[in-house]
């Protein structure tokens, strides 16, 4: 059982690797695409925003088939679905069609196999560690960031967006879709057998909805969904009109990931041992501050000052997943917990569609970042203090 446990960890931390690693590369892809159809920063940032907002939409059903089919099959519809929508969208000569194609067929593929169903995946197969085993799986998203937004950036430059979303496809079908057969669920995980965890006994999907709960966690992960992906998606053009090399600017974002692999870990420590919301406490502190050096580089032009972002931002990149996957199954963690997950993840795809959104409209506006660094931070408390309110007792909340 321990080494089927692992196995399944392993699996759900490359998979998520490729998954995050794809997503995050369009902040490559990002500049170019203006250039190749002329839009402004806010029209070209909506076709990231559709993949944002099909993932969050498309949680119950993800939730739905990951009770039912179980995840081999899941993760492996999604990235034949996913692996087909950028093969067609490296043809398209329109934004529309790229919204179309790229940001809504790709959006879904790219969900069914992402986090939603991952974490779940280490949720279950470790209830008695759940923050460390949804940090080590999640390892993947911040390592995967990693080595593909640099890569991406050679791609682009040496060979086209248009090439570098067929070799994206490639990887899909040649990686997730063999791995994926051999992901499975630990026995009674599944909607067929009663649930096993006591506290959780009797959660259906009816009762969560009418939860205090429930509907902190949602506020929880439409603050951090709208707060990060503004960040990610609008982080390389900041740093460019601040005068630094686009290779550097993408490796910085790069590095982010990679710091967040220290991030993750320390995140899923401290979840266990010091609670749910004291921790995200600390990692949001963490990534505010980091913001504020990102807003100095822009005052300061000083380089060192997006280093400093780098640090304290990757720290806290990933820690939302982490801990609310983790306080969703310490409250919810049963029979039917793939169907609560999914409608709570609903929340999800709205916050970053508008996160990475209202990024570009800010700067199309003001002809600054400034505006859009205090909107992300006001997040970033709002869902400090959605946490604070969730307890796993409704008849408390």
């Amino acid at each position: 059982m321990r080494r089927l446990a692992a196995r399944a960890l392993a699996i759900a931390a490359v998979t998520l690797a490729i998954q995050n690693g794809v997503v995050m590369a369009f902040a490559v892809i990002y500049l170019p695409l203006i250039t190749e159809f002329g839009g402004s920063r806010a029209e070209v940032a909506m076709v990231q925003s559709a993949v944002f907002l099909v993932g969050g939409v498309s949680g119950p059903l993800i939730g739905w088939a990951f009770d039912r089919l179980g995840p081999r099959l899941l993760l492996q519809a999604g990235a034949l679905v996913a692996a087909a929508a950028l093969a067609l969208a490296s043809r398209v000569h329109s934004l529309v069609a790229l919204i179309a194609i790229y940001g809504v067929i790709g959006g879904l593929g790219l969900a069914a196999f992402g986090s939603q169903a991952n974490m779940a995946i280490a949720a279950l197969w470790y209830p008695r560690a759940r923050g460390r085993a949804i940090a080590v799986a999640d390892l993947g998203t911040g390592f995967g960031a990693f080595c593909f937004i640099p890569v991406a950036q050679v791609l682009v430059t040496t060979l086209g967006w248009r090439s570098t979303l067929l070799v994206w496809a490639a990887l899909l079908i040649a990686i997730v879709v063999p791995l994926s057969a051999f992901q499975r669920l630990p026995d009674g995980a599944t909607v067929r057998h009663r649930p096993t965890d006591g506290a959780a006994r009797g959660w259906t999907l009816k009762a969560a909805l009418g939860s205090a709960p429930f509907w902190w966690l949602v506020l929880m992960r439409f603050a951090a969904a709208f707060a990060f992906p503004l960040m990610n998606v609008h982080m390389v053009a900041y740093a460019i009109g601040q005068g630094i090399h686009p290779a550097t600017a993408a490796t910085a974002l790069g590095t982010v990931s990679l710091v967040s692999l220290a991030g993750r870990l320390t995140t899923g420590w401290l979840c266990d041992h010091i609670g749910r919301a004291p921790t995200l406490t600390v990692t949001y502190s963490s990534a505010a501050l980091g913001i504020g050096c990102l807003a100095l580089l822009g005052l300061t032009h000083w380089p060192g000052w997006l280093a400093f972002y780098v640090l304290l931002y990757g720290m806290a990149q990933g820690s939302s997943g982490i801990v609310g996957s983790a306080r969703v199954a310490d409250v919810f963690a049963g029979a039917a917990f793939g169907a609560i997950y999914g409608w709570m993840t609903l929340a999800v795809g709205p916050g970053e569609a508008l996160g990475a959104w209202l990024g570009g409209e800010i700067f199309d506006a003001t002809g600054s970042y400034f505006g859009a660094f205090a909107v992300a931070v006001t997040a970033l408390v709002i869902g400090v203090v959605a946490m604070w309110r969730v307890r796993a007792d409704p008849l408390r909340s």
